[in-house]
């Protein structure tokens, strides 16, 4: 093995011929310095043989590839190769790229057991809507509906109520006194009048139930940290030298603010925010019961959080129900698969 290192003549023929018999034609191969191998051979004696058996490999192969792509490239013969290939594919038959396909499409896909527990709420019916909403008013609150134009939309709130089985009234009491005797009712769906839902008085009855504001023109509905910092923009105060800022306030009643002299402010403090500009293709009346849903599953009660930890836990059985939902369950009509794998997801 060492006499073949020492021999740069052989290696070099031994190329050579390699180099003929791959690409079909004399290659010139650069020559070896034979004191460069003969300083490889007095490293590699040093080294053990497995070493040395590999590194010959690596240097024969290397040198012979590099010898065969310029052969290849010299003659031509690597784009030939390529036009044929093109050719190859293009003269395939029809049927077997369709058979392809066919074979494609057979894979398995992810299949629900059932598309109505994942349908969208706008793909809903008027009659799954309102089993659905009913289903969420456990508490038969009273339903407040404000806004700038409460005339256009009367009779879909009307029909809403007689699908809830509410009662419909006109809230057009003068002052807070008589209106707070409303909050002894429940299952009512009151319509405030424009003039009324824009003074401060009336939001301190309308937040013992779930109000609504329908927008005809598209606003975009602020959160409590954004309505607080236009607030302050609106009426700046200096601030304190020391110590943290106020929490922003969640409701238009608090102490130390002031009354808000934008209509559009104060229909902000609305639970749910109904845009009908958003849907302009679907019935006012499920746009409505579909925006109060939405809001509803997207801001639940705290009971449903704390009552599914506790199950979780083990602290309580998972067929407990609270007094609420029992009495839902003997009251209630049914409700839509959708709203069935959301509450118990």
């Amino acid at each position: 093995f060492f006499s073949f290192l020492n021999r740069p003549a052989r290696l070099r023929a031994r190329a050579r011929a390699c180099a003929r018999a791959l690409s079909g034609r004399r290659v010139a191969m650069a020559p070896v310095a034979p004191s460069l191998l003969k300083a490889a051979g007095r490293r590699a004696a040093r080294r053990p043989r497995k070493l040395l058996l590999v590194a010959a490999a690596a240097a024969g192969a290397v040198a012979v590839t590099l010898g065969v792509v310029n052969a290849a490239f010299a003659s031509g013969s690597f784009a030939r190769g390529t036009e044929a290939s093109s050719s190859s594919a293009a003269s395939r038959p029809a049927g077997r790229a369709a058979a392809g396909r066919r074979a494609a499409s057979k894979l398995p896909r992810r299949a629900f057991a059932n598309e109505d527990e994942w349908m969208e709420v706008w793909n809903q019916t008027a009659t799954e809507l309102s089993l659905d909403m009913r289903e969420l008013l456990t508490t038969d609150a009273n339903v407040f509906f404000v806004g700038p134009d409460m005339d256009t939309y009367a009779d879909a709130i009307l029909s809403i109520a007689d699908r809830l089985n509410y009662t419909h009234f006109i809230f057009d009491m003068k002052d807070a006194m008589a209106a707070t005797e409303e909050n002894t009712f429940l299952e009512r769906m009151y319509v405030v009048p424009p003039l009324t839902n824009v003074q401060r008085w009336s939001w301190a009855v309308m937040v013992s139930g779930l109000t609504v504001w329908i927008d005809p023109d598209g606003y975009r509905a602020l959160d409590v940290y954004e309505r607080d910092r236009v607030h302050k923009l609106k009426f700046p105060k200096k601030k304190s030298a020391f110590g943290p800022g106020k929490p922003p306030e969640k409701m238009i009643l608090g102490g130390d603010r002031m009354p808000s002299a934008d209509p559009i402010d104060m229909w902000m403090g609305a639970d749910v925010h109904v845009d009908l500009k958003a849907h302009p293709d679907l019935p006012v009346e499920q746009v409505i019961m579909g925006s109060i849903i939405e809001a509803m599953l997207e801001n639940p009660p705290k009971w449903r959080a704390w009552f599914k930890q506790a199950k979780m836990r083990g602290t309580i059985g998972q067929d407990y129900q609270t007094p609420f939902e029992v009495r839902r369950a003997h009251y209630s009509n049914g409700f839509s698969p959708r709203l069935n794998r959301l509450l118990n997801a």
